[in-house]
């Protein structure tokens, strides 16, 4: 048997991916106009930012899904069922 030493250098540090609270905050803080709702591509500069491969995609998927009076943006009241998605597509702990 083997004892390992534990080396900081070769330590990797991934980091928790965020809450629902802290989701709803990103979004909100992606309202770059502050007009309390969130155009395709301010959720594009969110989903970059949460790291996200394809973004626009994303956007796109998040628009389908939270946007229920179809206005092409997501309002305070629909702003639930976008953390809902991004939480079920893997955004968020469980």
């Amino acid at each position: 048997m083997v004892r390992e030493i534990f080396n900081p250098t070769s330590f990797s540090y991934k980091p928790l991916p965020p809450t629902e609270d802290q989701l709803r905050n990103i979004f909100k803080k992606y309202d770059t106009n502050n007009d309390n709702k969130l155009s395709r591509e301010e959720l594009k500069k969110a989903f970059d930012y949460l790291g996200s491969l394809i973004p626009g995609f994303r956007a796109d998927r998040a628009l389908h899904h939270a946007d229920a009076n179809k206005d092409g943006y997501v309002n305070e009241r629909e702003m639930d069922e976008l953390v809902k998605y991004a939480v079920r597509v893997g955004f968020t702990v469980k």
